[in-house]
């Protein structure tokens, strides 16, 4: 069976009601239908990264129609702290978040990520996890705790999020260790990998800090840059012409 570094749920999110989503790569820029697909895991293991994580996390995603419904959720409880437009809130103190289901959905996209290329002219894969990649594979199997020397993050951009959009998982800039990142519509979840990953960020990491700590601040110009930069090679098809033709008129 195939399985997809995105999932399929998140595709339909970032779809326009009159087409097909917008496909952003450092190679084209079009409108297209396509998604990302190959035979990697079995039926068994494609089905507990679903039931682990991405059922409970794809609802929740912010939509065109402007609804996001995990902001909703972490608004029912009072962030642990406010600097000008950002906010902390402790998602331990939430009991409608699941704290593990979301750990395991930004854990399952990022090693599918790493061990395969996800293109027909690439066989290197996105990023790479090096040494620490089996024990993310043992964690996501549920047969180890969360990997050492792994930090994972999560932002959430307040409504209305101005990216209804995703991006897969790429590397940083973090000058520190190995840095990774990657969007869904309204969280990003960053990952920074090696031993020398700083002190201050070990204590956001989500899996592991007991409060579960999430950032809310706009990252619609982060995302912006993003594609900016990595985009800016790409060919621009035709078909994405014409519809942004149509949408300026």
């Amino acid at each position: 069976m195939n399985s997809h570094l995105m999932a399929r749920g998140v595709y339909d999110l970032c779809r326009p009601p009159d087409g097909d989503p917008i496909l952003l790569s450092s190679e084209v820029i079009m409108q297209s239908g396509r998604q990302l697909q190959h035979p990697l895991l079995c039926k068994d293991c494609d089905g507990s990264l679903s039931r682990n994580g991405e059922n409970w996390v794809l609802p929740l995603l912010a939509t065109i129609e402007g609804a996001f419904p995990f902001f909703d959720i972490l608004q029912e409880i009072p962030p642990e702290l406010v600097d000008g437009n950002s906010k902390l809130y402790a998602a331990s103190r939430n009991p409608e978040i699941d704290t593990s289901k979301l750990t395991h959905f930004a854990m399952g996209v990022f090693w599918k990520a790493s061990v395969h290329s996800w293109s027909g002219s690439e066989t290197t894969p996105l990023i790479d996890l090096g040494k620490y990649g089996e024990s993310v594979r043992t964690y996501l199997l549920g047969q180890s705790p969360f990997p050492q020397n792994i930090v994972l993050t999560i932002g959430a951009s307040p409504p209305p999020v101005k990216m209804i959009s995703f991006h897969n998982p790429y590397r940083g800039l973090q000058p520190e260790c190995h840095n990774f990142l990657f969007y869904v519509p309204g969280l990003e979840f960053a990952l920074l990998v090696g031993r020398a990953a700083p002190a201050l960020s070990k204590q956001s990491c989500f899996a592991t800090n007991p409060l579960h700590p999430i950032l809310v601040c706009d990252l619609s110009s982060t995302i912006k840059n993003v594609v900016r930069t990595g985009t800016k090679d790409a060919h621009r098809a035709k078909n994405i012409a014409r519809y942004m033709d149509k949408n300026r008129s």
